[in-house]
């Protein structure tokens, strides 16, 4: 396969998962977003480096973001919101974290592959993305690209609807944009 195949491939496959996403669990994330407290954010490997990007630029909308796994973020209490990017929905860490989040009276959101998974029973906002968790041979991703590649596309999406929403102006995130990112 040569590059142009294989990138009109690839943008196609991410075009179908992107668009199957429910507008209605969308728009409920944008919703739960709107009305936070704070945000925690909640991946393992690649796809906590999807939720890293969304923390960016949730910052750029005056969101306060924290990153479940850094260092020194707050404890997690009744009415933040926590959002989990998991392929599975059954990453053990993950996993776990969306337990205590939800015995800690969050209100829990997932972006996942697998709407029947552990994650998503728990979640209030299930945001399918189908794309494979065990890619079959020969598919023109690498691995699980097509979920993160989706998962990044759809927490932009969320974030521009929340720029919307918010009111506020490309200048007013600029003014949060810091030079070093």
């Amino acid at each position: 396969m040569e590059f142009g195949e294989l990138s009109r491939t690839v943008l196609a496959d991410v075009a179908r998962c992107v668009e199957s996403a429910d507008p209605s669990q969308v728009d409920a994330l944008v919703d739960a977003l709107a009305a936070k407290r704070r945000v925690f954010l909640i991946g393992t490997g690649r796809s906590g480096a999807m939720l890293r990007a969304m923390a960016v630029r949730l910052g750029h909308l005056d969101v306060e973001a924290h990153v479940l796994g850094s260092a020194g973020h707050a404890p997690i209490e009744e009415g933040d919101l926590v959002l989990v990017g998991s392929g599975s929905g059954e990453t053990p860490v993950p996993a776990e974290l969306a337990r205590a989040a939800n015995n800690a009276g969050a209100k829990l959101a997932v972006i996942t592959a697998a709407p029947d998974s552990a994650i998503a029973r728990l979640a209030q906002i299930v945001i399918h993305i189908p794309a494979p968790v065990t890619p079959p041979d020969g598919t023109p991703h690498t691995l699980r690209s097509l979920f993160e590649e989706c998962l990044l596309i759809v927490c932009d999406c969320v974030c521009r609807l929340l720029q919307d929403r918010l009111g506020l102006s490309a200048g007013d995130m600029q003014s949060r944009h810091s030079a070093v990112e």
